[in-house]
């Protein structure tokens, strides 16, 4: 479903979110699967019956909004775009815990801690999706945005403030001086999470959708119930991996009784069925 990488852009793309915050991966998604994954998309925003501005608690910039909430309950397909080998080895060197005993080190330990499509209605108000500002090399969480649709500055692009990761800061939104990012359907943008990002407004009438999975380490809180959500005619189909970067190994316990620790293997999996 993604191409492979190879080595030597693989370390730019690296060094391009530790310095900048952020990189583009032109043409990650193969060709073939990118009218596949939208009109899935476009499938699942159709069963929903109900509109974007009559959902509970969504803020008022976002009642234009086109979205699509927990993919992962919806089709496996979502599942496996995300579980992808090529993926994966971006996401292990930035956000796996290298002291996750309970899984050998060439598995991934972290975790999926929300998965939507949206398509731009408002702009986007420059904000950070690790929730508080910090300092440091490390991310906690990872935002990995799958262009469906080509974006750009007049259908609600992406943009980022370059280098505002490490400012330790939450987001100045009076900043004017923002680097918008054109990218054609097939590209993925892998953005550090504390990056300052937003998107502008979307002035045409056609829908501008993307898929935008924040990835997380595996002790943070998931911002929907995943675990609890997934339907078994899809949780039967997972593998382990995909069980785990789903939630499935870090599930808090109910009491001593059941266990102390919240990071396990795959051994635990043999209980979800």
């Amino acid at each position: 479903m993604l191409k492979k990488i190879n080595k030597t852009e693989f370390k730019q793309h690296l060094k391009n979110i530790h310095v900048f915050g952020f990189t583009k991966v032109n043409n990650f998604i193969l060709p073939k699967f990118r009218k596949i994954l939208l009109d899935r998309v476009v499938k699942e925003h159709k069963k929903i019956g109900i509109e974007t501005k009559d959902l509970k608690g969504l803020p008022a910039r976002d009642k234009k909004d086109l979205r699509v909430y927990n993919l992962p309950e919806r089709n496996k397909i979502f599942t496996d775009l995300i579980s992808n080998n090529n993926l994966e080895k971006f996401l292990k060197p930035l956000i796996n815990d290298p002291y996750y005993r309970m899984l050998p080190k060439n598995l991934p330990n972290y975790i999926v801690g929300s998965f939507t499509a949206r398509s731009s209605g408002y702009k986007l108000d420059l904000h950070i999706d690790s929730m508080f500002p910090f300092q440091g090399s490390i991310p906690i969480s990872i935002l990995v945005l799958f262009v469906l649709e080509n974006m750009n500055e007049k259908n609600g692009a992406t943009v980022v403030v370059p280098g505002s990761h490490l400012s330790g800061n939450y987001t100045d939104r009076e900043l004017k001086n923002v680097k918008t990012i054109t990218a054609n359907k097939g590209d993925v943008l892998i953005l550090d999470s504390r990056i300052w990002h937003g998107t502008t407004e979307n002035k045409t009438k056609k829908s501008r959708w993307l898929m935008n999975v924040l990835f997380t380490q595996w002790w943070l809180k998931q911002q929907v119930n995943i675990t609890e959500t997934i339907p078994k005619n899809i949780l039967s189909k997972l593998s382990n991996k995909q069980k785990q970067i789903l939630g499935y190994c870090s599930i808090p316990p109910n009491s001593e009784r059941e266990r102390v620790n919240t990071k396990c293997g795959y051994d635990i999996l043999k209980n979800i069925k």
